[in-house]
């Protein structure tokens, strides 16, 4: 009995461990430009949602299926309809989750990113408000970011974050990848947000697992393939990959 015992304790205590929330005090919407791949540009809104250190960070349609806060209009359910970019990030307690959803398959990751910015004097106005620039070398590209004193959420796109005040402006010097703050709102309802049905895995397993689920056979599970098919399905897998070959981390592990 005390065995029985002491590993529901141990269950019940993964469960919990996997069930991250926090206190919002900000919303932030920003629309994005991403390069993905060969002739594949896409235009993405986000919204993150934090505090002075803990933070969500998704695609918008996400962000709303994540927080329940998705409504149909006009009898159209949208609620299905994924954003390009599936990956959703939860900051808490200094550790970054990422999770990813595809089709049945939920995956996650989490790790430490430490970030050394550099600050530099130069400042521009973004949406009326006073920014100063900061630089950085993270993934495998230099960013450009504008950030904004008056509003002190060290927060930004992504895994961002790290300066004194909210990111309003972010890019790397390639162009690919731009985020632009487009509002700031108050936000004073509870996040909450049980990961316990995505599998984790280490960062390396993680990729190799997400890109089996999106760019191999794999990504047709459920599908009777005929022989006399499979060259066809991996036609559209090879295209896919030229579309989606320039990820915004080039170097997952710098």
């Amino acid at each position: 009995m005390t065995k029985i015992y002491l590993f529901t304790i141990f269950l019940s205590l993964q469960t919990f461990a996997q069930k991250i929330d926090f206190e919002p005090t900000i919303k932030v919407s920003y629309d994005a430009s991403l390069n993905l791949g060969e002739r594949n540009q896409h235009f993405q809104k986000f919204v993150l949602i934090g505090n002075s250190q803990d933070y969500y960070f998704a695609a918008a349609q996400n962000y709303l299926n994540d927080t329940g806060q998705y409504k149909a209009k006009a009898n159209v359910d949208t609620q299905i309809v994924s954003d390009y970019f599936q990956e959703r990030l939860i900051r808490k307690n200094g550790t970054t989750n990422i999770f990813f959803k595809y089709g049945d398959g939920k995956i996650r990751y989490n790790e430490n990113v430490s970030l050394k910015w550099v600050l530099y004097g130069e400042t521009k106005i973004i949406n009326g408000v006073k920014c100063q620039m900061a630089a950085i070398n993270k993934f495998g590209r230099r960013w450009i970011a504008y950030f904004s004193k008056e509003y002190t959420q060290s927060l930004g796109p992504y895994k961002f974050n790290g300066l004194p005040g909210l990111i309003f402006e972010l890019y790397d010097t390639k162009e690919d990848y731009h985020f632009t703050l487009t509002k700031i709102e108050k936000y004073d309802r509870d996040f909450e947000f049980n990961l316990n049905e995505f599998k984790i895995y280490s960062k390396d397993k993680y990729l190799k697992a997400k890109f089996n689920m999106e760019c191999t056979l794999s990504a047709f599970t459920g599908l009777e393939i005929g022989a006399e098919e499979i060259k066809y399905y991996e036609s559209l897998l090879e295209k896919r990959k030229k579309m989606e070959n320039n990820p915004l981390e080039l170097k997952p592990f710098e």
